[in-house]
């Protein structure tokens, strides 16, 4: 498997978009207003583009290899692959939804959160940055593009979206185990 596929395919598990659409309860009820389906997911790619273009000088500032760093990654994303596989969304529903709810929860932490921001400071430091910022932009295109079409999701059954979320996380437990593993070997 190429780099950057690799990489892509982390990302997608990192941000879990179908552990977001099960967070906001697509096919179970009424949708939330969806005006902030393009705007989460731009907030969401600044967060990791930028998390990835400064990996470096974080690390370096940190006095962290990118060896360390991985392996922590690996660590890090455990807690949101277990919560995909057992409780089938990303994090407990938002109650309301403000009119903020594009920032926040929606982009951080529902898409940018730890494990994906992780994903892409690690990613940037293992494979190059150009592909992590690509990886990044096209997940977030490709859950923009979830969120915009969750109104038309409403006959999908949640048990379909929450299946999704559960194999995003199964996926992602076997990315983390992969960098704790590539990690302790390099270090």
């Amino acid at each position: 498997m190429s780099d950057f596929l690799r990489c892509l395919v982390g990302m997608f598990a990192a941000v879990a978009p179908f552990g977001a659409l099960a967070t906001l309860n697509v096919g179970k009820g009424p949708s939330p207003d969806r005006r902030w389906a393009v705007l989460s997911p731009l907030a969401a790619f600044a967060a990791l583009a930028g998390a990835a273009l400064v990996n470096g000088p974080l690390l370096d500032w940190l006095s962290i290899s990118p060896e360390s760093f991985q392996l922590a990654a690996g660590a890090a994303m455990a807690p949101l692959a277990a919560r995909l596989m057992l409780a089938g969304d990303s994090m407990p529903a938002p109650r309301s939804l403000p009119s903020y709810a594009w920032l926040a929860p929606l982009a951080v932490p529902l898409l940018a959160g730890p494990s994906s921001v992780i994903a892409a400071i690690s990613y940037a430091a293992r494979f190059n940055t150009g592909e992590a910022v690509l990886a990044s932009a096209i997940v977030c295109a490709l859950t923009a593009a979830l969120f915009a079409a969750a109104p038309r999701l409403e006959r999908v059954p949640q048990v379909l979206v929450q299946t999704l979320a559960r194999l995003s996380g199964g996926l992602l437990v076997l990315i983390a185990v992969e960098m704790v593993l590539d990690g302790v070997h390099s270090v």
